[in-house]
This record gives C-alpha cells, structure tokens and sequence, in this order.
C-alpha cells in the first residue's frame, strides 16, 4: 500500500483538497483524501510526500495524429514553408508532404509522439493511424485508449480491397494498451456507400469509430451543393474530379446521421459548423465531440459553438489534433489557449474535465481513469510548479500557460 501526498490534490469530480493524498494498492485507488486523516488510518502505508506539488489525473488527448509529430520537419525538407492560404490548401500541402516521406519514417515519428504525449502528462489518447504498420510502436507503450485505422475513398474498388485489410488488422483488437477502431476521415473524403461500410463493419466487430465533422466552411458548402474549393480545387488535385457526389442538400451532421454514423460509438472531432438543430441532434445521439482550438484558428475554420453545446447538453472533450496544425501535442497547452479562445464562455472546472474525465468517457476508459476516486486505476501526473497559488485561485492557475513545463 502506498500513500502519495502532495500540496493540493485535484480529483476532478471533486473539489481540489489542501494537503490531499491518495491511497494506492494492487495498481488500483483506495481512498483520496487529506493527508492528515489518511496517514493516521494507514500508519503502514509507504509514504511518498511530493510536497509543493499537485497531483491530479493524467490528461486525455481525444483527438490527435502521433504519427505527425514530425510533420514540421518533413514539410521543410519537401520545401513546404508558406502558410496554406485556405482550409483546402493546407489539407492539400499535408497531402504532398507525406507523399514525399519515405514509410520508414513514420515510425518513428509516431514514437516520438507517443514520447511527447507521456512528458506532457497525457494519458490516454484517440489517435489516428494512416499508416497501418506503425502500429508496433504501440506494443510497449503505457499509453491507454484507441488507436482509430484512418480510411477515406470514392473509388469501389480499392476501398473493397482496403476493407478485407481492415477486418484482418481488427481481429488483432488491440496495439499494446490501445483498443483498435476505425476512423471514416470526413463525409467529403468518402462515398456515402463506402462510410456506410465502414459503419457497418464497425458495428459487426463492436469496435469504435471517429470521424472529422464539420470542420471548415469549405465542408459545409460541399456537403450542402457539391461547390466550392473541395469541388473546384481539392477533388481534381486528387483525381476525383468524375466523382464529385450530387449535391446533397444537408449539414454535415444531418449527412452523417443520414448514413447511421450519429452514435454514441462515433467520436466526432472538430464540430465548429454546426447548427442549433444540429446541437440538438448530437445531444439526443450521446455523441462526443472533441475540440481541437488550436487547429481551427490556425486554419482559420472558425470557433467551435461551445455555449450552443453545453446549453444543448452536448458531450465534450479536447484533442490537440496534429502536429501538421498545432505547435504542440501537450493538452496542457490545448487547456491555455482554449481559456483564452473561448474567454467566458467555459470555466476552469469545466475545461479540465473535457481534458480528463470527459475525454476518458468517449473513450471508453470511464472505469479505469480521467478522475482520482476509489477504484479505479492508479493512473496521476505530478506538476511541481515554482510557486502555488492559493486554493482559491488553482483553477485558474492549472489553465494558464506554463503548465507543460511542469510535469
């Protein structure tokens, strides 16, 4: 039985304790609570006092692509240095870029994010595969979560072939601790039929699904007249010029409900053109959206309506997308620039529990970790800040910037 103290304890369901501890045996938590009452009913306990320090939860990254952690450096060397002027730009600048990276790369790139991740003190992760084979990175990771297969297509043909792939990898059911999903890129990067069966097959196998949601305008217009960049630039930059769907007349949340992929088991990522009706639509469904800020000012795709969703009572969580869009893989800094992005429109408590708790439930993780409480599993991060604010005033000291530094 251990006993690990610090100078305040974050439970996240709870309120923050002065001189907090938590009890742990057999990799599972015994008791949270103040030290000064824990230690006298545990005399036994090995103690271990982290003292001006604050231990708290590990954080949930919901959404991210580990497998760009070196983006940066591959669009460098491919001579890709000037800022997309446009959300079609860049998702085509991304495109050419890791056209030109030798497959052996990737690898190690998805290391050095699973590396990245565990130094800024996230936990758990949604994270995005596209190159299958990378996957062994995760053998011997501590990481928990879902390693989502990435799969987009218009053509029948490969995506029959790119299906029997699929259900073999599947049957694998997992990637060291990360439970193995599917990850339908977009309604406008797949055909109706195929997103249909990738939902399909999700079901057959009980696995879970994620998928990019109304992200940009340029969606939005496709979806709704089969016009605008996606129509005019990106489909004939890749060859689906002869593919380009009619007009489907619908939100990108009504198109996907359309096509059975308005679940629970779905997580949505982005979610910033979304409608009141279509707010209503997520919260009757139960699905989870996860907001990544960062991205979406870099690509200039608007702001997620993040009032509209709690008053709708929509599940939310935080995800800090890719390196190809955001300056770090750290929740930590997802947290401070979200406090400032959205300003009052979201409180401390409510950011940090999209960053743990929350994001532990859309991924299925709700009895393991996201919050500090009796039985579930003995999974904490420790920031040793040079100074501590008083208890009052933590909240909004655990959402600044700095935090990274930290861990």
């Amino acid at each position: 039985m251990n006993l690990f103290r610090a100078r305040y304890l974050v439970p996240i369901a709870a309120e923050p304790i002065e001189d907090g501890a938590l009890l742990i045996q057999g990799g599972r938590i015994v008791a949270v609570g103040r030290a000064d009452e824990l230690a006298p009913a545990h005399p036994r306990a090995r103690q271990v006092d982290f003292g001006e320090a604050v231990l708290l939860p590990p954080l949930v990254n919901a959404h991210t692509h580990l497998e760009l952690t070196h983006y940066p450096e591959w669009a460098a060397e491919a001579g890709e240095t000037k800022e997309p002027k446009s959300f079609v730009d860049w998702i085509l600048q991304v495109i050419r870029v890791k056209r030109s990276v030798p497959l052996e790369r990737f690898r190690p790139s998805l290391e050095a994010g699973i590396a990245a991740s565990l130094a800024a003190g996230t936990g758990a992760l949604g994270d995005i595969l596209s190159l299958f084979s990378s996957r062994s990175a995760y053998l011997h990771a501590p990481l928990k979560g879902r390693l989502f297969l990435e799969t987009l297509g218009r053509d029948p043909a490969p995506a029959r072939k790119i299906l029997d792939g699929l259900r073999t990898i599947l049957a694998e059911r997992r990637a060291g601790k990360l439970e193995l999903g599917l990850a339908p890129h977009s309604p406008y990067t797949l055909s109706a039929e195929y997103f249909e069966q990738i939902l399909d097959l999700a079901r057959r196998r009980g696995v879970a699904v994620t998928t990019h949601l109304a992200e940009s305008p340029a969606e939005t217009e496709f979806l709704a007249e089969s016009t605008g960049p996606m129509a005019e630039t990106l489909y004939p930059a890749v060859g689906w010029e002869e593919m380009i769907p009619p007009p489907a007349r619908r939100t990108p949340v009504a198109y996907l409900a359309d096509r059975g992929g308005l679940v629970p088991w779905n997580l949505l990522a982005h979610g910033v053109q979304v409608e009141e009706e279509d707010a209503r639509r997520l919260a009757e469904a139960g699905s989870t959206v996860v907001l990544c800020p960062r991205s979406n000012d870099r690509l200039g795709v608007g702001m997620a309506p993040l009032s509209l969703y709690r008053r709708e009572g929509v599940p939310l969580a935080l995800g800090t997308d890719s390196r190809a869009s955001s300056d770090s893989l750290s929740v930590w800094d997802e947290i401070a620039f979200a406090r400032s992005f959205f300003g009052d429109e979201v409180s401390p408590v409510e950011l940090l529990a999209m960053a743990t708790v929350n994001g532990a439930r859309a991924l299925g993780l709700e009895r393991e970790m996201g919050e500090l409480r009796a039985g579930l599993g003995a999974h904490f991060q420790v920031l040793r800040p040079k100074r501590l604010p008083p208890l009052a005033e933590l909240g909004e000291f655990l959402c600044a910037p700095g935090r990274t530094a930290e861990v």
